[in-house]
């Protein structure tokens, strides 16, 4: 997102430009692969739903975080996600439908050594 997001060496014109002027500081390149900097920017350490008025402020990390501002119905679930106490209900109700997801072993499935990769 911030040195060939089309493939002309240009940086995502939706990212907020100051946002973006800071990761370059901390990002030298594309070949950079060892620099790390917080999703999350000045709140790593807690957890709440601060990633959503930050998102609204055009300063998500990833392209995907970018990605949830495009659509009408994904920009509301933002907007709602705003309040900590609609995070924090959303979030609780997320782990216990995570909780009730059956592992796939055996020839159903697998448990991968690499995230990425399948065995």
């Amino acid at each position: 997102r911030l040195f060939n997001f089309t493939g002309k060496g240009d940086q995502d014109p939706s990212l907020n430009p100051t946002y973006a002027s800071f990761l370059k500081t901390k990002c030298q390149g594309l070949s950079d692969r060892t620099t790390t900097v917080e999703m999350d920017p000045n709140g790593s350490t807690k957890f709440d739903g601060n990633y959503y008025p930050i998102l609204l402020q055009n300063k998500g990390l990833f392209t995907s975080d970018a990605t949830l501002l495009t659509t009408k119905q994904s920009r509301n679930i933002v907007n709602e996600l705003v309040s900590q106490n609609k995070f924090f209900t959303e979030f609780a109700q997320s782990m216990q439908r995570m909780g009730a997801i059956e592992i796939l072993s055996g020839s159903n499935g697998e448990i991968r050594r690499t995230c990425s990769v399948v065995n």
